[in-house]
């Protein structure tokens, strides 16, 4: 006789349903960041429910996704948290539908045309990094100068973070380069934050997540803060070391959008003498720029 195995008690089928069960709860939904950040501001139930002008009950409810707040819930949760620009846009976009993200290999047959590529190489012979990145910090196109600034990106699936963070690998990569690296991996995972916010239920964007849970100096960034990023200003250089000669030089980044449907990013950077004075939260992707 031949035994029927039912599949949710497989044991592949069970650890494969576990890890993206693992996974997507690493991503807040609108409950969970409601609940982390009361609880970071240290607001009992009842008090925060008086200051949103519901009742300690539904704010129970919302926690836990079993009631959806009104607009006017919304904004008053805005102020009485005291979020941020950058937190009230995250809590928003966990409010609304969660948007696809097209898988890599998409956007790179749609961002590899021949204007793209001659950006790109314009670019480089005028000595500037750049490149189309995803909110994933997925390089879809890059010119040389991008990709000589991260040594060995392709053993990380050409993805940004996970060649910053290297879980699973103990070979420093953006250690050597980067100035400040704390602060650097602060801002980039601020920006993974928003963007998973955004892209919540794409499956690479879950895989993502899991596969950098599997570094602890990503694990920390992500489990003690609460910021949250969708941008940088390019008066804030961060600061690099050059791989080869040891010369410290800053670096100023232009992200601006390269689609209508913002899932992809055009990055640029722009490299000047060394400046120790300006701030440091950006994220290093472009080694020698001389």
């Amino acid at each position: 006789m031949t035994r029927t195995t039912n599949p949710a008690h497989h044991p592949r089928r069970r650890r494969q349903q576990d890890r993206a069960s693992s996974s997507r709860s690493e991503i807040p939904d609108l409950g969970c960041w409601a609940r982390r950040i009361r609880e970071r501001r240290k607001l009992p139930r009842p008090r925060a429910a008086d200051r949103l002008h519901i009742s300690e009950e539904m704010l129970k409810k919302i926690e836990h996704n079993k009631a959806t707040p009104s607009p006017a819930v919304l904004s008053h949760l805005v102020t009485a948290y005291d979020l941020d620009r950058a937190q009230e846009r995250y809590i928003r976009d966990l409010a609304r539908p969660p948007v696809a993200l097209q898988p890599i290999a998409e956007l790179r047959t749609r961002i590899d045309i021949p204007e793209n590529r001659a950006t790109l190489t314009y670019l480089d012979r005028r000595e500037i990094a750049g490149a189309y990145i995803d909110p994933l910090w997925n390089v879809v196109l890059a010119n040389e100068r991008f990709t000589a600034g991260l040594p060995g990106i392709e053993g990380f699936r050409g993805n940004v973070a996970l060649w910053f963070f290297h879980p699973g690998s103990t070979t420093a990569t953006a250690e050597p380069i980067v100035v400040h690296w704390d602060s650097v991996a602060a801002y980039l995972v601020a920006t993974l934050r928003a963007a998973l916010g955004r892209h919540r239920e794409t499956p690479h964007a879950l895989t993502l997540v899991r596969d950098l849970r599997g570094a602890a100096t990503f694990r920390e960034a992500w489990d003690t803060s609460d910021a949250v990023a969708y941008g940088r200003r390019p008066e804030e250089p961060v600061h690099l070391r050059d791989p080869i000669t040891g010369e410290l030089y800053s670096a100023r980044i232009h992200l601006g959008y390269a689609s209508s449907s913002h899932d992809v990013r055009f990055c640029v950077c722009y490299c000047e003498p060394y400046n120790g004075s300006g701030l440091t939260g950006s994220v290093s992707r472009h080694g020698r720029c001389r």
